[in-house]
Formats: structure tokens, C-alpha cells, sequence
């Protein structure tokens, strides 16, 4: 007669205080953890993508300003400049590029813009009116009159 206790373990031979591991049923386990990765997988791809939530892609925005900080980081590379508007408000904005992986195959360096040069782009702003948007990889980037090579596909 055997006992199977709560931790997968059972009475071996009858023998006091001697107990074995039995093996767990894999039938069912190996279906749940499938389904369980399948879901933490799919949800942090999903939660990533949210550029067309968070940016207006109907509106273009061309501005030219003076470059505070460039990240070449990930997962997006980072834009930081200050533009001054009409009535003379400065304005810090932050753009949102692609991956560096993508920028560098393409050339980018991390030293590509450095704080104080002129930069003009495209962007598409955010959808909450904060000064912040996602480049337009379609539009070519100004920095100091020269054109720098592409943002990159999407």
C-alpha cells in the first residue's frame, strides 16, 4: 500500500520515513507552461508597439531647433532640442527614433549630433499635446545644412 504525500513524493516499500519522487504528469504541465509563455510573449509585443496610439500619424510637424542630447539607445533612440517658437517661448521637445541597431547599419554613430547643433525634422507629435513625437523616417533630417543619411524603415 502506498501513500502519496503533498510534494510529489510517496512511500517507498513500506519502509518508515523512506519516501521517492514520482514522476509528474507532463501531459497536461508542458500544455499550460506553452500557453502561459504564449501569453507573456504576446503581451509585452503588443504593449511595445503603441507608436499609432501615442502619435498623431495625420499630422506633420517640421521644426527646427538646437540639439540638447542624441541617445543612441535602446529600444528607441532618443532626440532632445529646444525650439523657439513664434511668440519667442523656448521649447524643449524630445523625439523618438528608431532602434540604434537599425541607425547604426545605416551609419548612425552615437556622436552623429552633439548638443548645440542646428537640427530640422519631421515628426509626428503626440496625441496629448506634450512637445514630444516619433521622427518621420520618410522626411530627410538636417543637422548643421547637411543631410544626414535615413532614419531607417519602420
Amino acid at each position: 500500500m502506498s501513500w502519496r504525500g503533498m510534494h510529489g513524493f510517496r512511500r517507498a516499500g513500506g519502509l518508515k520515513g523512506s519516501y521517492q519522487r514520482y514522476p509528474m504528469n507532463t501531459k497536461r504541465l508542458k500544455p499550460l507552461l506553452f500557453g502561459i509563455g504564449l501569453l507573456v510573449v504576446s503581451g509585452t509585443t503588443i504593449a511595445h508597439h503603441g507608436t499609432n496610439i501615442s502619435y498623431d500619424q495625420t499630422t506633420t510637424v517640421t521644426l527646427t531647433g538646437v540639439v540638447t542630447e542624441f541617445r543612441l539607445a535602446n529600444p528607441h533612440s532618443q532626440l532632445y532640442f529646444d525650439v523657439t517658437d513664434e511668440t519667442g517661448t523656448l521649447i524643449h521637445w524630445a523625439g523618438e527614433l528608431n532602434s540604434p541597431g537599425i541607425l547604426r547599419r545605416i551609419g548612425w554613430t552615437p556622436d552623429v549630433m552633439e548638443p548645440g547643433d542646428e537640427v530640422t525634422l519631421s515628426l509626428h507629435p503626440s496625441k496629448a499635446g506634450t512637445p514630444v513625437g516619433v521622427v518621420e523616417r520618410d522626411e530627410p533630417m538636417i543637422v548643421n545644412g547637411a543631410q544626414l543619411l535615413g532614419t531607417g524603415d519602420q
